[in-house]
């Protein structure tokens, strides 16, 4: 097992543990969460990133010196580097990871809002920056643009935010001033509104076999960032769009598909897949889709996977990252186009109503405690001052 992502590798943990599997824990650095869980049986600190060279060997090795049969990870970069050690030094040891083509395909996002033109998913029009920046005639789209990464594993190539806007010329003539080395690797879209919606399908003999979606509250950063709020939902249109792409793209196994929703009209756009748990991923499981330990049953014992019903509604959120939500709408943190601070008797009442039996917390679990407490041990140590 590969934690390297934060809260979502103590959710994958907690699910392979709590179902009776042997979890031994490759964190990056002590302070992972997961390495803190009661379910994980050996925790081990990693002294390579994913971006070394030696990466795929080390895991691989750890694997087969605590006896592993198998290796799961989360973020890109791992996935991208495990994929390319597969078949190699320790092919008994198996990869929860996609095939090497499947999964470039799955984080093209230029490649991705072509093939959803082609199958009449909604999409934002766009194109690559530096496409964009070098015909006058292709600049017909509509302000505000949104500017990401049109592919995350490319390394030096990612563009130094997650999310930025455009507003207007001015505004997109900076954006590539400041990054023209990186234009191709990145997609400028036209904006929507909306909330962001999340996906989470677990692909199985080319069949969806789960599916569940979430609608993201609160973000951090604002104007883009990881969901840090969030309610599990249920929206046709999306969910459908969601199981149609993967299927074309002969996905198997577990993605998040990500669009924007417009609460108010129905309308939605696709933005992205996101070839892993995501940071919702304790979301899912507490609703019902107990995803990770399902996508190890369906490569070891497919004939006991089962399907449940999704609790609607339920509500969870990361108090560390719902915290430095209230901070940033009480402050000048910049917001999407379109939307307007809340009022600060607002903001705080809204970060109030997380603390009701109504909402759950991303960290916290009645079997596993200790990553709660050493995760608000290290918020209050950070803002004590030196």
């Amino acid at each position: 097992m590969v934690a390297d992502n934060s809260q979502i590798g103590l959710w994958v943990v907690r699910s392979l543990g709590s179902a009776g599997l042997t979890v031994h824990v490759l964190a990056c650095a002590a302070t992972d969460p997961a390495a803190d869980s009661a379910y994980a049986d050996g925790v081990w600190i990693m002294n390579v990133q994913a971006q070394d060279p030696a990466y795929g060997a080390t895991v691989f090795e750890y694997a087969s010196r605590v006896g592993a049969a198998a290796v799961m990870t989360i973020a890109e970069a791992s996935h991208n580097a495990l994929i390319a050690f597969r078949d190699s030094a320790h092919p008994d040891v198996h990869l929860f990871s996609p095939p090497a083509d499947v999964f470039r395909k799955a984080l093209d996002k230029h490649s991705l809002m072509q093939t959803c033109e082609g199958l009449g998913i909604p999409v934002a029009r766009g194109q690559t920056l530096s496409d964009l920046m070098a015909s006058p005639d292709a600049r017909a789209l509509r302000y505000p643009l949104v500017l990401r990464t049109r592919d995350q594993v490319r390394g030096s190539q990612r563009a130094p935010w997650k999310v930025a806007y455009a507003r207007n010329a001015d505004e997109l003539r900076g954006l590539f001033n400041e990054n023209e080395a990186l234009a191709s690797n990145i997609l400028v879209q036209e904006y929507h509104p909306g909330a962001e919606e999340h996906v989470h399908v677990l692909m199985h003999e080319g069949q969806p076999f789960m599916v569940g979606a979430y609608i993201g509250e609160h973000h951090m950063p604002l104007a883009g960032g990881i969901t840090v709020r969030r309610v599990m939902c249920e929206h046709p249109g999306p969910l459908n769009d969601a199981v149609q792409l993967l299927k074309v793209l002969e996905w198997q196994g577990a993605a998040t598909v990500q669009f924007h929703y417009d609460p108010e009209s129905g309308r939605y756009i696709f933005l992205e897949i996101n070839p892993r748990y995501c940071a919702g991923i304790g979301t899912v499981i507490r609703a019902g889709f107990d995803s990770p330990f399902l996508v190890w049953q369906s490569h070891f014992e497919p004939h006991l996977m089962q399907q449940r019903p999704i609790r609607l509604g339920l509500r969870s959120r990361i108090l560390g990252g719902d915290t430095s939500w209230l901070r940033a709408m009480l402050g000048r943190s910049l917001l999407p186009p379109g939307q307007s601070r809340l009022a600060p008797w607002r903001a705080v009442a809204e970060y109030a109503y997380g603390f009701g039996p109504w909402m759950k917390d991303d960290m916290f679990m009645w079997s596993d405690p200790r990553p709660y407490f050493a995760d608000v041990g290290r918020m209050i140590t950070k803002r004590m001052p030196g």
